[in-house]
């Protein structure tokens, strides 16, 4: 007897596999690390101090993820990007040239792995203390009809990776970010901008409408990262605003080309009902950070 599966359990399955296979690939990798310290077979002390200092950045041709590898580079670290296409290995080389990603020397590396293939999934996150999956959704096609499908599919994908870093005993902290804005945001990241607003006129009603500098966006994953070994955990919500009035739907309406009630729909009237969107826990994770970087308790 065969089994039907609908278009949505059969991405949902492919989703799961994809996650799957990159959050394999590092549980192997720190199994492999185990094993080699077990044995006295671990790296010298030299090797060690650069492995400390070495990331790797998933999607680092994309809009967010071009903005972490800066950030990384400014605080000294080594950056892997990992890229799934030879354009993407091509953009990146032209960024470097035209100064749009910071030239430092020895301190790149692009390699090119597709997500279902767990030994080059192992070879990029070899020796790298940490990953950064900015890897982007797609819409699929079992919720695109539904307005809300951006916020629905990046929920399930979320659902399935704690499921399997839990599974596999790996650390994961997620960051949740609003519609990710900055310069040129609606032209450098199109697919995602165009998906999120998809649901603007539903969020602004419910007061779940945020935007985020993506600076801040880049700035909030390494703070998270650094402090995954001391008080970081869990999800974490982070948004610069609240898109809660009239002239702010018009002032980003502004700056995505489009009528204002694309986001605020016809009626500007207050709806009395509407969540509270809280950032509060990244915040104080953050200033904690920037506290401690200048000696105060």
């Amino acid at each position: 007897m065969g089994i039907v599966r609908t278009q949505e359990e059969e991405n949902e399955r492919m989703e799961f596999e994809d996650f799957r296979q990159t959050l394999v690939a590092l549980a192997a990798l720190e199994r492999r690390k185990q094993s080699e310290e077990f044995k006295g077979l671990s790296s010298h002390n030299a090797d060690v101090d650069l492995e400390e200092k070495l990331v790797c950045v998933t999607s680092g041709a994309s809009f967010l993820g071009l903005a972490i590898v800066n950030r990384l580079l400014l605080r000294g670290y080594s950056v892997r990007i990992l890229v799934d296409n030879q354009e993407d290995v091509e953009k990146l080389r032209e960024m470097e040239r035209s100064g749009d990603m910071m030239a430092c020397k020895n301190k790149i590396s692009v390699v090119m792995a597709k997500p279902t293939e767990i030994q080059g999934l192992m070879e990029a996150f070899d020796g790298c203390r940490g990953v950064f999956h900015t890897s982007a959704f797609a819409d699929p096609d079992g919720i695109s009809g539904y307005s809300l499908w951006y916020a629905l599919g990046k929920l399930k994908a979320e659902k399935v990776a704690w499921k399997i870093a839990e599974e596999m005993g790996i650390k994961l902290t997620t960051i949740c970010p609003g519609l990710v804005t900055g310069p040129e945001f609606s032209l450098r990241n199109p697919t995602a901008t165009i998906a999120y607003l998809k649901g603007a006129q539903e969020m602004y009603a419910d007061g779940l409408l945020a935007i985020v500098d993506v600076s801040r966006l880049a700035e909030a994953h390494l703070s998270v990262f650094e402090e995954m070994n001391k008080t970081a955990f869990g999800r974490y919500i982070c948004f610069d605003q609240v898109i809660e009035r009239e002239e702010e739907a018009e002032k980003l309406a502004r700056e995505m080309g489009m009528p204002a009630n694309k986001i605020c729909g016809d009626s500007f009237d207050i709806i009395p009902t509407r969540f509270d969107l809280s950032n509060k826990k990244l915040t104080n994770l953050m200033s904690r950070k920037l506290r401690s970087c200048y000696g105060e308790s």
